[in-house]
């Protein structure tokens, strides 16, 4: 990852974070007793490798207007963030009882364990939902949050498929992209099974599974984001705005 790569991510996440600090802000000011809408709405995207996840997750963005937090964000500021005093700026005074704690906790020191990332990783994702109106990929999201707040989907392809995509997209051969796609897809089970208890591939686990093999990325962006705007008018009482 080259030195302007990261720098462009860096401010990515720090225009997330401004963003629902203010948020935070206003709703204290307007609504500090409604716990009721203190979460969500927002949209757990769990995928498998090769199946075109995070590619659906922001064009789902673009069309209900929502951000999206994908894995390359997450593990910058969970790991990251650790050594560097910028975001903590970000947060004035007013938030230093939770929102302070959250990014205090992440100042010192250049490495945590396991369960510290977890831990920084379940206060990262609070934050989002208390912003609301977010698409957030991968990482257990659909174990961290309460499951009343949005939806949960899972996107899944056949191996034959996933294994083209990730050689076209990182440009190697089909053995290669074979081995890419199946240590990851290990890497994924295991994660899930270690700190949650559950396997990512239960289709039990979702609201909604979309098959990739005969759709395009648009296609499921596209369903995906009908099935948000009913969810929000039958949990939300509102409509999400449609890209005109």
């Amino acid at each position: 990852m080259t030195a302007l790569h990261i720098a462009a991510i860096e401010k990515r996440a720090e225009q997330k974070i401004r963003k629902w600090v203010e948020a935070e802000h206003s709703r204290e000011r307007l609504a500090k007793a409604d716990v009721s809408t203190s979460v969500g709405p927002y949209l757990m995207l769990s995928r498998e490798t090769g199946a075109a996840g995070s590619e659906i997750a922001q064009l789902v963005g673009q069309q209900l207007h929502w951000d999206v937090l994908d894995k390359e964000i997450i593990d910058y500021m969970a790991e990251h963030y650790g050594t560097s005093r910028s975001l903590i700026e970000v947060v004035d005074e007013k938030h230093s009882s939770w929102l302070g704690d959250i990014f205090n906790s992440w100042i010192d020191g250049n490495g945590f364990s396991s369960a510290a990332y977890m831990n920084r990783l379940n206060r990262l994702f609070l934050l989002a939902a208390h912003h609301g109106r977010v698409v957030i990929v991968g990482r257990g999201s659909r174990y961290l949050l309460p499951r009343e707040g949005g939806l949960s989907i899972r996107i899944v392809a056949p191996l034959n498929y996933r294994i083209a995509r990730i050689a076209a997209e990182r440009q190697i051969g089909p053995k290669e992209a074979r081995k890419f796609v199946e240590h990851s897809d290990k890497e994924q089970a295991a994660f899930i099974k270690d700190h949650f208890h559950h396997q990512c591939a239960d289709p039990h686990e979702y609201d909604l599974v979309i098959n990739m093999e005969n759709r395009t990325p648009q296609d499921a962006a596209d369903f995906i984001a009908e099935a948000a705007r009913r969810w929000m008018q039958v949990h939300a009482g509102e409509e999400v705005q449609r890209v005109s």
